[in-house]
């Protein structure tokens, strides 16, 4: 309401008061009402100019999305586009340092398609989006948002916006390079835009095809920890995940295996990531120290990926790596954490967890193998470490995630760096992010560490359903 129109309303209510006190109760009940009024009808066209706001307590938007009776799906499409649509995850951008990996329609701040890609830094140049229609194509000057965090290696994930200016929904587009001409290449890779249906929606989907998705980002050398993997897998199950996503560049034979028997499930989902065949990529996360072009194998471009490919078909997703689980203290699974979490919290669209690290090396061992079979196994056996390093305080911890998808519009490692809605801090208490690896403060001694057995509460199942892979895969004798 306006100031001075409050201010209008204040000094009259005084000036009919002075003159007759009925009169004064009767006005103000009448501003009142009208102030109700008001209220009501601003809320609801918040609501319909916002269909997203209809997701709450699941996120919570602030931005004009536009309607999808405005647009119009273009179902065929030219041959020329059909024809030249790339099928891998990575595609060089011709005459330039850009590499786009896929497109998505995005409507929450605007009418854009948006090309998730890896661009050099150091470098600017003109980019343009190609737009494929029934008999034509119309070009527009892509904008180019390189993330902030690219730890600053040379090459940073980057988000090509690119505006639709047509009521038209095209089903393709492609991106060139150039500073003189607009004019579509004769040779010309295009992306499938993806999530077309979903933003045309009037509101956001109220059912999901999953609960929950872990989307890992990185898989990449001659991976072999067979042992731990299946544990993993077999706890996001417990836990109740319903889909593991993972980019892989390399893995052993041995654990390949392990992943074409999660995937005849349809528990997994391996995404192509050939990273290594187009860059010089670091096998750390800090620039020069661990050099390379680019930052973990493009971890961070994996990870925003992985959030458009399933941001209308999970209600939420887990970003975080394959030695990380997210553990509930008090409850048994993320449903349940979950809905502890948000029936105080509509208006979060990002829950952060505390980094807990369990040191999973020998001199830390203080559990002999609750299986002995498993000894031949490849790999960390996480039920072995009951014992976890005390965080630093005053030191910064890193810390992984649980969102809701369509709430985050670009990511990092540990938190999101744009989003709606706001982030919730999860208490160590309620969770924790139990991180089976190596020594993050080798100077301890075993009497430093703290005991915490908050994995063993699903240990009888966790056997019993690793078992059961191990011998699927032929890693373990019969009953």
């Amino acid at each position: 309401m306006d100031i001075g129109f409050a201010r209008s309303l204040r000094q009259a209510a005084a000036t009919q008061s002075e003159m007759n006190p009925y009169t004064s109760v009767k006005s103000l009940c009448k501003c009142f009402v009208m102030f109700v009024i008001f209220l009501t009808v601003v809320l609801l066209g918040s609501i319909y100019q916002n269909p997203l706001m209809l997701e709450m307590p699941y996120g919570y938007f602030r931005k004009k999305v536009v309607h999808a009776k405005s647009h119009t799906l273009i179902q065929q499409q030219s041959s020329d586009c059909k024809n030249d649509v790339v099928e891998g995850t990575i595609t060089p951008v011709a005459s330039s340092k850009t590499y786009v990996i896929a497109a998505y329609l995005d409507f929450r701040g605007g009418r854009s398609v948006r090309v998730l890609g890896i661009t050099q830094r150091s470098e600017y140049y003109e980019l343009f989006c190609h737009f494929c229609h029934i008999n034509s194509t119309y070009t527009v000057q892509a904008e180019m948002q390189v993330h902030a965090d690219h730890f600053n290696f040379p090459y940073g994930t980057t988000d090509l916006l690119c505006d639709l200016q047509e009521d038209l929904i095209p089903t393709f587009v492609s991106v060139s390079s150039g500073s003189e001409s607009r004019d579509v290449p004769s040779v010309v890779p295009y992306l499938k835009i993806n999530n077309i249906r979903e933003q045309l929606e009037n509101s956001p989907p109220t059912e999901f095809e999953y609960e929950f998705v872990v989307c890992i980002s990185t898989m990449f050398g001659d991976y072999n920890n067979v042992l731990q993997f299946v544990q993993a897998m077999e706890m996001y199950r417990i836990l109740g995940a319903q889909k593991v996503v993972l980019y892989k560049t390399h893995c052993s034979r041995l654990l390949k295996t392990v992943i074409d028997y999660y995937e005849k499930l349809e528990f997994v989902d391996v995404v192509p990531w050939p990273i290594t065949l187009y860059l010089n990529v670091s096998s750390g996360w800090h620039f020069p120290e661990h050099p390379g072009e680019l930052h973990y194998y493009g971890q961070t471009a994996t990870l925003n990926d992985c959030i458009y490919r399933y941001m209308y078909r999970s209600r939420y997703i887990s970003l975080n790596d394959i030695d990380e689980i997210i553990l509930p203290v008090s409850h048994k699974n993320w449903h349940d954490l979950m809905d502890y979490l948000a029936k105080d919290s509509w208006f979060f669209g990002t829950f952060i967890f505390q980094n807990h690290v369990f040191p999973s090396t020998k001199e830390y061992e203080i559990r002999s193998a609750p299986y002995n079979d498993w000894n031949h196994v490849p790999g960390v056996d996480m039920l072995r470490f009951v014992y976890r390093e005390p965080n630093i305080p005053n030191v910064d911890n890193p810390t992984k995630m649980i969102i809701n998808p369509r709430s985050v519009v670009k990511t990092s490692v540990h938190t999101p760096l744009e989003f709606y809605g706001e982030q919730y801090w999860v208490s160590s208490e309620d969770a924790k992010l139990c991180h089976y690896r190596a020594p993050k403060q080798s100077e301890l001694e075993k009497e430093s560490l703290i005991e915490d057995s908050i994995l063993l509460k699903y240990e009888s199942e966790l056997i019993k359903n690793v078992n059961h892979v191990l011998r699927e895969v032929q890693l373990l004798g019969p009953l």
